[in-house]
């Protein structure tokens, strides 16, 4: 851009504030126009995203409907906690009652060595030590690098055997303790050695001091492997493991101690009507998000900046659409509709409104029914899946909502480009209005340059007029 520092010197007319006017009156009509034009898409874009969390709100408590277990749901009590305590599995439960008795728990098998002085200085040869434990076998390098009772335990920690290891201080010396991970019978450990350095692996001295299988043990059993041992409603069952999850379907058993306790797995409606509950508060913070959006205030007779948005009307349309809706081969049900159990439609306001005792009682009576309304069956599909469908739909990349934003974008884009030509416009009328302004303030300069020579000699003939 040229200097206009001196512009109006020769004239005294023409100046650059009178320059910056003129460029700010030209520029400010079409910056105005594109201000509020970008403003109005920026708050159509912020618009199109509140409705998308909304619906992605909305998505997840239907997913949850439409998957298989969204209208199963149980809950599980023993009535002695300290002997037998219960978990379930709602995708495969039943309901149903237990008497259990258990008359022994599982535990894993403890082993130790004898007692030594010292627990780091004192070797046992060297050799490979074979530790098998379930059927595994793990062979087991001893050396001088670790034949002390604490190399043994940490090669033994460090070898993957299902076996843990450690060294305990009874206060008179040091013992070498070894235990099953994995608790039952199947879960006993055997230690043979081969390669003793004394040349006996059978001994009880060097590292065959560790042996303990079926002919020669060196080491103390100080706990003995056992099985769990309970009866279900009468019927005998041996576990290896304390919990027992293959019984019945969906129950897991956690045995604690010997005794008695009935279990109970009864189902829990209240847990599917929260369910329920969950879907109608996010479908109606999705009306809300409209209303604030798209609605129109007829006291202030203002509409949101998405009033009369045709997608946002077909996605409001498509939802309540499928809400009032009637599955394929539902039309001889005892439910047909989800008005049938207790979700019916506000007309003032769209939203939903749930009535939770009408469903629990559709639930009750009704269940095959009420689970084929949300997730259908025989090849029918439910509400819940079709609106969860529609919504993956909608959210998709190529769905409705991102094509609008797109194009709400490429506005956006659009008058970026349009604020460049504004700019370069404006450039080129302000050096246009200087070039204009110099030439006309050089020639007014050259005019009083030229009346100022004929004033002078005017002046210079006036004295000899007055001789005359």
């Amino acid at each position: 851009m040229a200097s206009i520092t001196s512009l109006g010197a020769g004239s005294g007319i023409f100046s650059s504030d009178l320059v910056s006017q003129l460029v700010e009156a030209e520029r400010a009509p079409a910056k105005t126009r594109l201000d509020s034009r970008q403003a109005t898409t920026e708050s159509k874009i912020s618009a199109f995203g509140a409705l998308r969390s909304a619906l992605e709100a909305m998505k997840t408590p239907m997913d949850a409907l439409a998957s298989d277990d969204g209208l199963r749901a149980f809950s599980s009590s023993s009535s002695s906690e300290g002997v037998v305590g219960v978990s379930i599995d709602a995708a495969s439960a039943q309901r149903g009652s237990y008497q259990v008795n258990v008359t022994q728990l599982a535990q894993s098998q403890s082993l130790a060595s004898g007692e030594y002085a010292d627990r780091d200085t004192t070797g046992f040869g060297s050799g490979t030590l074979s530790l098998s434990v379930g059927g595994e076998t793990t062979e087991i390098t001893i050396d001088s690098s670790n034949n002390t009772l604490d190399g043994i335990a940490k090669a033994i920690n460090d070898s993957g055997a299902a076996v843990s290891a450690g060294v305990v201080d009874t206060g008179t010396g040091y013992r070498l303790v070894l235990s099953s991970q994995e608790s039952g019978t199947d879960n006993t450990i055997e230690l043979s050695v081969s390669g003793d350095a004394d040349g006996n692996d059978s001994d009880s001295s060097g590292l065959s001091s560790f042996t303990f299988n079926g002919t020669t043990q060196n080491l103390t059993e100080t706990v003995e492997a056992k099985n769990a041992q309970l009866e279900v409603n009468g019927i005998a069952i041996t576990r290896s493991s304390n919990t027992v999850e293959d019984v019945i379907d969906g129950v897991t058993f956690d045995l604690k101690s010997a005794g008695t306790s009935t279990v109970a797995v009864t189902e829990d409606s209240q847990a599917v009507a929260d369910r329920v509950q969950a879907f109608v508060d996010k479908y109606n913070a999705f009306q809300d998000a409209v209303r604030k959006t798209s609605g129109y205030n007829a006291t202030s007779g203002q509409g949101g900046i998405l009033n009369g948005d045709a997608t946002v009307r077909g996605i409001q349309s498509d939802l309540r659409g499928l809400l009032t809706s009637i599955p394929d081969g539902m039309d001889g049900s005892p439910v047909r509709m989800l008005a049938d159990i207790g979700l019916s439609t506000d007309p003032s306001t769209g939203k939903l409104e749930f009535d939770e005792d009408k469903f629990k009682e559709q639930l009750a009576d009704y269940p095959d029914s009420v689970s084929q309304l949300f997730q259908g069956s025989d090849g029918s599909v439910g509400i819940a899946s079709q609106l969860s469908d529609r919504l993956e739909n909608i959210l998709s990349s190529n769905g409705a909502l991102s094509a609008r934003t797109d194009g709400l974008n490429d506005t956006l884009s659009d008058i970026a480009e349009q604020r460049e030509d504004l700019a370069r416009r404006i450039e080129s009328y302000e050096q246009r209005l200087i070039s204009q302004f110099s030439a006309a303030d050089s020639l007014i300069s050259q005019i009083q340059s030229t009346g100022n020579y004929v004033t002078q000699q005017l002046a210079s003939l006036s004295p000899q007029n007055n001789q005359q």
